[in-house]
């Protein structure tokens, strides 16, 4: 069963008192590492986004840039 809401949509708020926590292992992260992929033939390029601290992988992605703001 789905519920939908009406009204305003979804916000995003800049938080920098807040700092992020590791999925996996539950430590403040004020940092996250990254790393570059590249698979052969160019196929699989990206990076992936892992806890400095128990090295778990967070994420992928296909670009790395500075955010805006």
């Amino acid at each position: 069963m789905s519920t939908q809401t009406t009204g305003r949509p979804c916000a995003a708020v800049r938080r920098e008192d807040l700092v992020p926590v590791c999925p996996n292992c539950d430590t403040e992260l004020p940092e996250i590492h990254f790393r570059k992929q590249e698979g052969s033939f160019g196929i699989g390029r990206g990076f992936v986004f892992f806890c400095p601290h128990c090295r778990k992988v967070m994420g992928f992605g296909t670009q790395w840039y500075p955010f805006p703001g």
